[in-house]
């Protein structure tokens, strides 16, 4: 077991104590997702094509059997990079929802008392 989960240097630098910061959080974190998504989709392909070149199947199939085998097993790396955009999506929920249930909230806090004025 590893000692302690390791954070992303990327993410790990960003305090969270204001609302551009909690903007450069989200933002960050979706273009991680976004990038690691591309990632896994270009790992679906190269694996379906390492395997179908160099596995070995039953000769009197005439490798579709292997074809078939490797498809199965790069599915899984394009379901995860499904999932890795998927997260990106719910990223973008994540700001719009802030945005929906705090922002009048901070914008009534913004505005400036009114004082009263003797001279008029």
């Amino acid at each position: 077991m590893a000692d302690k989960p390791s954070r992303i240097p990327e993410l790990s630098t960003i305090e969270l104590n204001s609302t551009s910061a909690l903007k450069k959080y989200v933002d960050e974190s979706r273009r991680l997702a976004v990038d690691f998504s591309g990632e896994l989709e270009w790992g679906a392909e190269e694996i379906a094509a390492v395997l179908t070149t160099t596995g070995k199947g039953n000769p009197w199939l005439m490798g579709v059997d292997v074809k078939i085998r490797a498809r199965r097993i790069a599915s899984r790396a394009r379901r995860a990079a499904e999932l890795q955009r998927g997260s990106a999506v719910e990223l973008v929920k994540l700001w719009q929802e802030f945005v929906i249930q705090f922002a009048p909230a901070l914008e009534k806090r913004k505005q400036a008392k009114k004082s009263f004025d003797f001279d008029t």
